[in-house]
């Protein structure tokens, strides 16, 4: 696809501003993103399974990368590129024990450095009776399922972000704002595929509120509610504003326990999982 063709899709998927929700553009493309490190932060997370809360541990990584644009995949040596695109990438593990088996889970949302914007989103979900894997593409505006079960199976529906942000993605897009100047707004949810059971999802609209929370740390809490669903999400006021806590509307949870920068692709060595305790991360 030509470069100039991959723009429009992006610029067509730009939410806009108003509504009273202000964002920062040029987030990622901020000095620290650039530094050859990854932002790996380790949460304790719970999880509902089965009508039954689940505790474990949950990693939330953040890293630019720059991706091919005629084919959406990382560059083997961007320097060689005829062309790529920066973007921040957002990976959500988790890793929920559930009785004799676990579910391992992952989602990746590929972000423009510049707004924030959609580019591409994937899942991968498995456990002991089979795995699925759901993909979402802005050069497409189409959603894939590929899956073990009968429901979703294997299907492709269309998808066109227009202006819509992805619920799965919010633990990186919201640190986009402008924390100073929202207060409140409307903006429009693409609900989350995160599940070993995807459906094509439905687009909501939202209501957000920004507001400091009341404890001594002063944190910028984000209030986000559709229907009857409430997700609550509380960022440290100073850059790149982290995620600390994230109450969702599906009774699940994260809580910071530990953030550092690190080359985590490098640290393979036995002792290297070390690095993911709680004092090493603080």
């Amino acid at each position: 696809m030509a470069w100039s063709v991959w723009l429009l899709l992006a610029l067509a998927a730009t939410p806009a501003a108003g509504g009273g929700i202000a964002w920062k553009s040029g987030f990622g493309e901020a000095p620290l993103w650039n530094d050859g490190n990854a932002e790996v932060s380790v949460y304790e997370a719970r999880d509902i399974k089965y009508e039954i809360p689940r505790a474990s541990r949950a990693i939330l990584i953040v890293v630019a990368e720059d991706l091919l644009p005629d084919k959406l995949v990382k560059a083997d040596d961007p320097a060689r590129a005829a062309k790529t695109v920066r973007v921040l990438k957002l990976n959500h593990v988790r890793s929920i024990p559930t009785g004799v088996y676990v579910y391992q889970q992952m989602m990746s949302a590929f972000l423009t450095v510049g707004r924030l914007d959609p580019v591409k989103l994937s899942v991968a979900s498995l456990e002991w009776c089979g795995n699925t894997f759901a993909e979402w593409r802005s050069d497409r505006a189409a959603l894939s399922f590929r899956s073990y079960f009968e429901t979703p199976a294997d299907a492709d529906v269309p998808l066109a972000a227009r202006g819509a942000v992805f619920y799965d993605s919010l633990p990186l897009k919201l640190r986009g704002l402008d924390f100073e100047r929202t207060r409140e707004g409307r903006l429009r949810i693409i609900e989350s595929v995160f599940s070993s059971h995807p459906r094509p999802p439905s687009v909501e609209e939202a209501r957000l509120f920004l507001s400091r929370t009341s404890d001594s740390s002063r944190l910028y809490r984000v209030t986000v509610e559709r229907n009857e669903k409430r997700d609550v999400f509380d960022f440290e006021t100073g850059f790149p504003h982290r995620l600390v806590r994230w109450e969702r509307s599906d009774g699940g949870s994260l809580r910071l326990t530990g953030s550092r920068r690190l080359r985590y692709w490098e640290k393979n060595a036995p002792g290297d999982e070390r690095l993911l305790s709680s004092s090493a991360t603080r």
